[in-house]
């Protein structure tokens, strides 16, 4: 029954425990360092993503204005969706607690503003002009 086991020899080398534990402490640091630059990565992508999307939301709201003729009446994001300006209502990514872009139009150019979680301004403009 025994044949299985195998009795360490006085010459066979193995980790000790201050070893085992230089090992775990080392690996503590690289993964202190590393989470909080992927988190900050992670963060700084979602306000570049809603920034791209804030500037599709103003480049749709300049045809939107330049197709009805008149800036009198700014469009919402929703009445963009609707009118199949945009595919569906975006999300602010970098704060879903107020997902909302606000649109304003004035002088010709059009205004999209939201803002991040971290309290990060996210605008974009786009410019229109009336032809009558």
């Amino acid at each position: 029954m025994a044949w299985f086991v195998k009795a360490l020899n006085k010459d066979e080398k193995g980790f000790t425990l201050v070893e085992l534990i230089v090992v775990i402490a080392i690996l503590g640091i690289l993964a202190a360092i590393a989470v909080p630059r992927f988190t900050g990565t992670l963060t700084q992508s979602k306000i570049k993503a809603d920034q791209a999307t804030a500037q599709t939301i103003a480049e749709a709201a300049a045809r939107w204005i330049m197709d009805k003729g008149s800036d009198s009446t700014v469009p919402t994001v929703d009445e963009l969706v609707n009118d199949k300006y945009l595919d569906k209502t975006p999300t602010v990514q970098s704060n879903p607690d107020n997902s909302e872009y606000k649109i304003s139009a004035s002088g010709g150019t059009v205004t999209v503003t939201a803002s991040a979680s971290d309290g990060t301004a996210i605008s974009a403009t786009a410019t229109y002009e009336i032809i009558k």
